[in-house]
């Protein structure tokens, strides 16, 4: 037995999903019982060709809910809805303040008629800002003339009529020219003005006809517990008409990616070193890693200088004995004058590599594995591949029996565990705080083979003036780079994108 939508199973009574078909199987009296309660307080309303916001008022709901159910109804071939867009001008906030008052030049000239004015005199009459907006006007238009230092109105200045003098308060009649005038000025505008329409199909009628109320939407606690679901008539549900494709709250994609390489490291084993400071002073930035002060790396054009404070005044002991120890390994291996006032300088830090000179101040455990993802800054060229400031992947193993070789295997893991691929290739590289050194390059497909970033081991003259004695391996990967290649992007600037579009339909990050 069936009552409605409630279908007689064994002794109870219980309330049945009804699916619809496509909308195009369907008959009137299908349509009007598929129909929510918001489509049935839009439909009646729409008997005849009329704007979506009429039809809101009529029906008392906004405008937004409206053009919703108009939308749902349009799917099921019951309305067609139509837009209408114009071209309108209207006043801005501005320009709406000279409807209670004349503008500043007619002000100005009438106040001319009764004598010659100074600037000073003028600027009682209007504002500086309508002044300069209207001088040059009244000007071209020969209306006032300088003489004296005071401003006089011409014989054609005292009957003169601006051409949009009577037409300001219907900004839509504006000639082309004086549109151009005031639009200059900022008291006119001109937007595209969007109407939509609905108007009813053959099949609205017959909707209507059909239409019931009282059907039962969804089932609540309430309507279970008082058991008036089994003398209800419930809505028939569609499952197959197109419905607005909506969006739902998902980690920034990028910063997504840099949480799981942290969550992939830690299950490595390895400890992440703190972030430290983004101002530092030269000495941990190049110094403490063997690189010399007349390097070409660091000069200016290569590192963002602090201007004020420029120099680290306050130098914990610890430090001293440790720069002493540098300045005396630096004075011996590289044979210059090693300047404390140079390695004092602030800098902003150009690379993570000096998050891991102060981690072996810090005296860490060997054997160890340490990593930092943080942002450095340096002064680079802008494209698709390169920032100003960017996330740098540093770090350091430190262990008795470790090896080049190692260093190599953990390069060529880390390409394939965070780029998703094995096209991989090594190049010697140099740099001053390692030997031997490598450069990582992985194979992008659409922008070719790209370089991820240097590695090596520790130089003897670098582990030194800490006291470590094991070899250390050592890296700084733009973990950018290999966000390029998994999240399948090709310009790397997309991580800081704001554009809704990227951000909504952007690949999730799974594998990591």
């Amino acid at each position: 037995m069936k009552k409605g939508n409630i279908e007689q199973v064994g002794g109870d009574a219980v309330p049945i999903l009804n699916t619809l078909g496509p909308m195009g199987n369907m008959d009137a009296r299908s349509i009007a019982r598929s129909l929510s309660e918001l489509e049935r307080r839009v439909v009646r309303h729409v008997d005849s060709r009329k704007p979506v916001s009429e039809i809101a008022r009529a029906a008392g709901v906004s405008e937004v809910e409206a053009m919703r159910g108009l939308q749902y109804l349009s799917n099921k071939g019951v309305v067609v809805l139509t837009k209408e867009e114009k071209i309108v001008t209207t006043h801005t906030g501005k320009g709406k303040a000279y409807l209670e008052k004349p503008l500043p030049e007619r002000r100005i000239l009438d106040a001319l008629k009764s004598g010659a004015l100074s600037m000073d005199e003028i600027q009682n009459i209007v504002t500086p800002e309508e002044l300069s907006g209207v001088l040059g006007l009244l000007k071209k238009y020969g209306l006032v003339r300088f003489e004296n230092g005071k401003l006089h109105i011409t014989e054609k200045g005292r009957n003169f009529v601006f051409p949009w003098e009577h037409k300001y308060g219907s900004p839509g009649e504006l000639d082309e020219e004086s549109y151009r005038i005031l639009n200059r000025r900022g008291l006119v505008t001109r937007e595209r003005l969007t109407t939509w329409f609905a108007e009813p199909t053959e099949m609205w009628a017959e909707v209507v006809n059909h239409l019931q109320d009282g059907l039962i939407d969804r089932i609540t606690p309430e309507l279970l517990r008082s058991g008036e679901w089994r003398k209800g008539d419930f809505r028939a549900y569609d499952v197959v008409s197109p419905v607005p494709k909506r969006y739902y709250g998902k980690p920034q994609p990028y910063y997504e990616f840099l949480r799981r390489v942290r969550e992939r490291l830690y299950a490595l084993g390895f400890q992440e070193e703190e972030p430290g400071e983004i101002v530092i002073p030269m000495f941990w930035n190049s110094d403490a890693l063997f690189m010399p002060q007349d390097h070409p790396a660091s000069d200016i054009h290569d590192i963002y200088f602090v201007s004020a404070p420029k120099t680290h005044a306050d130098i914990p002991p610890e430090w001293a004995q440790l720069m002493e120890k540098v300045k005396e390994v630096h004075e011996r291996a590289w044979g210059y004058k090693w300047s404390r006032e140079k390695s004092s300088r602030l800098v902003l830090r150009s690379h993570a590599t000096a998050l891991s000179a102060f981690l072996l101040a810090q005296k860490p455990k060997i054997p160890g594995k340490y990593f930092t993802i943080s942002r450095v800054f340096r002064p680079d060229e802008f494209d698709y591949k390169h920032l100003l400031e960017f996330n740098q992947l540093d770090g350091v193993v430190l262990s008795e029996d470790i090896s080049f070789r190692d260093l190599l295997g953990i390069l060529r893991d880390f390409a394939k565990e965070f780029a998703g691929t094995d096209r991989v290739r090594f190049k010697a590289g140099y740099f001053p705080f390692t030997e031997p050194s490598v450069e990582l390059f992985v194979k992008h497909p659409e922008k070719g083979w790209i370089e991820i970033g240097g590695a090596g081991m520790f130089r003897e003259e670098l582990l030194e003036p800490f006291g470590i004695d094991v070899p250390v391996i050592a890296w700084g990967l733009g973990i950018g780079r290999f966000a390029m290649m998994e999240l399948g992007i090709q310009d790397i600037r997309e991580f800081y994108s704001k554009k809704l579009g990227y951000l909504r339909t952007a690949k999730r990050i799974w594998r990591v």
